[in-house]
C-alpha cells in the first residue's frame, strides 16, 4: 500500500509540476504579446506629448482604432487654459476640414441610395443658384474641381457691409450664397483643382434642396448613427455645449497687430462657422472621428462601387490626377502603403484623420490651437508605425 500511495504522490506531484509549466509557459505568452501592445501605446504617447510640446498646443486628443475597436484613447494638456481645465477623451475639438471628408462621405452614401446623382447639374436641384455657363455636379465640387473660389481678401474686410464673414449673422440660406454665388468661376469645371470650402457650402445647400432636411440631420441618419459617433456637433457659437474646448491661436497669426508679450498663444478670434458647415463647421472627439474613420477600411457601408469611386483620384482636363477622390485625400506612404486622409485648420483648431485600409487602422488627432502641429500628417503616422508593427 506505502508504494502504491507512494506511486500516486508521485504522478500528482509530475502533473502538478507540468500544470504549473503549462501556466508558467502561457503566462510567458501573455506577457510576451502584452509589451508588443504596451510599447505601441507608449510610442504614440511620447510621440503626442512631444508633438504638443513643440507645437505649444495646449490641448491634443488622440484616438487609434486597430481592425475591430479603439485600442488607444487619450487626451493631454488643457481644454481651457484660463480656468485649468483638463482636456479629456470627451473633449470637443473642432474639426476644420475635416468635416469636408465626412460630407463626402454622407454625399457617397446618398448617392449609393439614389437620393442624389454625382453627375447632374447642381442646377437642377438648386436653380438659385446662377448659371455659370457650363453645369458643375456635386463630384465635380468634392474633388474640388467645380471652379467655386475660395476665401479671398474681401471675405475679412471690416468695411464691408455685414463685416468679416466669420462675426456675420446667417439668417436664412440667401445670406449664406450671397457670399460667393454672384463671383466668377476660377476656372471652368472639371479644368482645373481649385480647393473651395464654399464649393462644400453649395454642396451642403445642394442635399438639402434635394431632400427638404437639414444637413446635419442627414449627416446624423446617414453617418454618424452608423459609425457610433454621436459626439459630432455642429461648432454652433451661440450654443452652450458642455465639453466643447476653448480655443486658441499662435500669437504669429497676429504678427503687426497684438504685441509679442502675448504670446505664444492668444484666444482665437471669434469664428460663426454657420456658413460653412459642410467644409468646416463640426466638433467631435477624437475617438468618433476614428470610428467615422474605420467605416472607410473597406467596402460595407458604401458599396464597392461607390468605396472605390470615394477612394480613386479624380482628374482634371488634362488627365492629371488631383489626389482627392470624392472628399478624401489618397496617398503613398515612404514604406509604399495606401493611406486615404483629411487634415483641417481654422481658428483654434488643428485635426487630422488617417485611415491605412489594408492595415485596418485608423488615427485621428485633434488640437485646439490654429494650425498647430504644423506637421500632423507626419504626426499620425509615426503613431500608426508603432501600432502596425
Amino acid at each position: 500500500m506505502t508504494g502504491i500511495r507512494s506511486t500516486r504522490l508521485a504522478t500528482a506531484f509530475a502533473a502538478l509540476l507540468l500544470c504549473v509549466s503549462c501556466a508558467s509557459l502561457t503566462g510567458l505568452e501573455t506577457n510576451d504579446r502584452k509589451p508588443a501592445a504596451t510599447q505601441a501605446i507608449e510610442s504614440a504617447r511620447n510621440i503626442i506629448t512631444a508633438s504638443r510640446q513643440e507645437s505649444t498646443a495646449p490641448a491634443i486628443a488622440a484616438s487609434v482604432w486597430h481592425r475591430d475597436n479603439i485600442v488607444w484613447s487619450e487626451a493631454f494638456g488643457l481644454a481651457d487654459l484660463e480656468h485649468r481645465v483638463p482636456a479629456s477623451s470627451e473633449s470637443l475639438f473642432r474639426l476644420g476640414s475635416v468635416a469636408k471628408a465626412l460630407t463626402a462621405s454622407l454625399v457617397a452614401r446618398l448617392a449609393d441610395r439614389g437620393v442624389v446623382d454625382l453627375d447632374a447639374d447642381i442646377r437642377e436641384t438648386l436653380p438659385v443658384f446662377p448659371d455659370k455657363g457650363k453645369p458643375i455636379s456635386l463630384r465635380q465640387l468634392l474633388g474640388h474641381l467645380g471652379g467655386i473660389r475660395h476665401y479671398t481678401a474681401k471675405d475679412f474686410d471690416p468695411s464691408l457691409p455685414g463685416g468679416v464673414i466669420n462675426t456675420r449673422r446667417y439668417p436664412d440660406d440667401a445670406s449664406i450664397l450671397a457670399l460667393f454665388a454672384d463671383d466668377p468661376l476660377v476656372a471652368p469645371p472639371g479644368t482645373a483643382f481649385s480647393y473651395s470650402t464654399f464649393g462644400y457650402t453649395l454642396i451642403q445647400l445642394v442635399l438639402e434642396a434635394a431632400t427638404g432636411r437639414e444637413y446635419y440631420d442627414l449627416l446624423n441618419e446617414y453617418l454618424l448613427q452608423p459609425a457610433g459617433a454621436g459626439n459630432v456637433l455642429l461648432d454652433d457659437w451661440f450654443a452652450i455645449i458642455p465639453n466643447r474646448v476653448d480655443y486658441y491661436d499662435p500669437i504669429d497669426v497676429y504678427q503687426g497687430y497684438l504685441p509679442p508679450e502675448y504670446g505664444p498663444v492668444v484666444n482665437s478670434s471669434p469664428l460663426n462657422s454657420a456658413y460653412k458647415r459642410a467644409g468646416g463647421g463640426l466638433i467631435g472627439t477624437a475617438d468618433d472621428i476614428a470610428r467615422i474613420g474605420a467605416l472607410h477600411v473597406a467596402p460595407g457601408f458604401l458599396s464597392e462601387t461607390m468605396f472605390a469611386q470615394v477612394f480613386t483620384s479624380q482628374k482634371n482636363a488634362a488627365g492629371q490626377e488631383t489626389g482627392t477622390g470624392l472628399g478624401w485625400r489618397i496617398g503613398k506612404d515612404d514604406a509604399g502603403r495606401t493611406f486615404y486622409h483629411h487634415r483641417g485648420s481654422q481658428q483654434g483648431c488643428r485635426a487630422y484623420v488617417l485611415v491605412y485600409p489594408e492595415q485596418q487602422l485608423v488615427v485621428s488627432i485633434l488640437s485646439n490651437l490654429a494650425y498647430r502641429p504644423a506637421d500632423i500628417q507626419k504626426t499620425a503616422q509615426d503613431v500608426a508605425a508603432g501600432f502596425m508593427e
